[in-house]
């Protein structure tokens, strides 16, 4: 039994958009070298809270699940490549998720929702992350203006867990939420 536990909210494209993004990311391994996070799963990170006391979080987590499924899914367009600065010495490239009125409404409501503080979020695709400017700048060339156009329906949240404190820390699986079953128009 866990004493503390932290958890990772995502969302997770389909296999075969995992495949594609793992295909870009072997390719970046191929270009610069090995790189943080160069095995991860695709997916969209939503909050990661650390810490938690499980007896705690597991009945908000169902609390959270049962508001989650009043919410519909949702349709989301991944349109071209981007990057975020990390200071100066830093960068991360990433699919980008296409910013409209609809997809921002969602998400808000998703972070309402989930009764969980998220500031900033920008939904994304990590491909290569943190990555020193050296081999950003050897990298970018093969994704700037590059086309990549993908969409995908939403429709749960992905609970990880792992132990605060185990030496060996691994992400579980501990719950998927799933939104309602109707695609409506915001």
């Amino acid at each position: 039994m866990m004493s503390y536990a932290d958890y990772l909210m995502i969302i997770s494209p389909p296999d075969d958009l995992i495949k594609e993004v793992n295909r870009y990311k072997r390719a970046s391994v191929n270009a610069i070298g090995h790189f943080e996070g160069m095995h991860s799963m695709a997916h969209i990170t939503i909050t990661h809270q650390t810490r938690c006391k499980p007896f705690l979080a597991h009945p908000a987590i169902m609390r959270m699940g049962e508001r989650l499924s009043t919410m519909p899914p949702v349709e989301l367009f991944i349109n071209r490549f981007d990057f975020f600065n990390h200071g100066q010495s830093a960068k991360t490239i990433y699919a980008k998720i296409e910013r409209t009125e609809r997809c921002d409404n969602w998400f808000q409501l998703l972070t309402m929702q989930m009764g969980i503080k998220v500031h900033n979020l920008v939904p994304h695709i990590t491909i290569a992350s943190n990555i020193p400017v050296t081999a950003f700048n050897k990298l970018w060339p093969n994704f700037e203006g590059k086309e990549f156009k993908r969409s995908f329906i939403v429709s749960n949240l992905t609970i990880l867990q792992r132990d605060t404190y185990a030496e060996y820390r691994k992400w579980e699986v501990y719950k998927e939420l799933h939104f309602g079953n109707k695609l409506l128009a915001f």
